[in-house]
């Protein structure tokens, strides 16, 4: 499966593809729309989970911005921006940080280890008295597709989290990320699912 990450020797980076804005799937919509700068699409709006695995360190965020385009933002911009989401969303919350940025953000209700490709990373709950706490987290989104009909993912990528979620039983999902390149990716990949 591609991953779009920020590890070298990791991932397929498609550098001469076109953006995509929105691209439409029967089971979802996919946008390019920047959180840190606009806040959540109002797409989410009828997700009832949100799921990301935002930039990990000051450097992957370098990383991903240049590959955006985009170079007038902090790693500060981004914790604010996802703890304004985390202050508004009522509804269930995963995310996969390193503890050190999990502890800026709003007291989630549990903080656990799991894998991410392998390697063990931090992912912070908010809002589900239940949590879906497995090993890996293809695992944690396909448990998410069992639980849930609707997945928001507002870092998508190349849509790794949103094709398990939909493995799992998940019926529908939006997916957004600043890189119009991922939204093309993530189209592509989508219409094989």
């Amino acid at each position: 499966m591609i991953y779009h990450t920020a590890l070298k020797n990791r991932s397929a980076n498609y550098d001469g593809i076109k953006e995509t804005v929105r691209a439409d799937h029967p089971r979802g919509v996919m946008l390019k729309h920047d959180f840190v700068s606009n806040g959540l699409a109002p797409e989410f709006n009828e997700c009832d989970v949100l799921y990301a695995e935002p930039p990990y360190a000051h450097s992957g965020l370098k990383i991903f911005d240049a590959r955006a385009g985009v170079n007038d933002r902090t790693y500060s911009d981004l914790i604010k921006a996802i703890s304004k989401i985390l202050l508004e969303w009522t509804k269930p919350v995963y995310l996969i940080m390193s503890k050190t940025n999990l502890a800026k953000l709003p007291n989630p209700d549990v903080i656990v280890e799991t894998t991410l490709n392998g390697d063990v990373v931090s992912m912070g709950v908010w809002n589900d008295k239940n949590p879906i706490l497995l090993p890996s987290t293809e695992l944690i989104c396909q448990g998410l597709g069992s639980r849930y009909k609707y997945l928001g993912d507002f870092t998508c990528g190349y849509g790794t989290p949103v094709k398990n979620f939909i493995k799992g039983g998940g019926d529908r999902f939006v997916a957004s990320d600043y890189d119009g390149k991922c939204i093309t990716v993530i189209s592509g990949q989508m219409r094989k699912v």
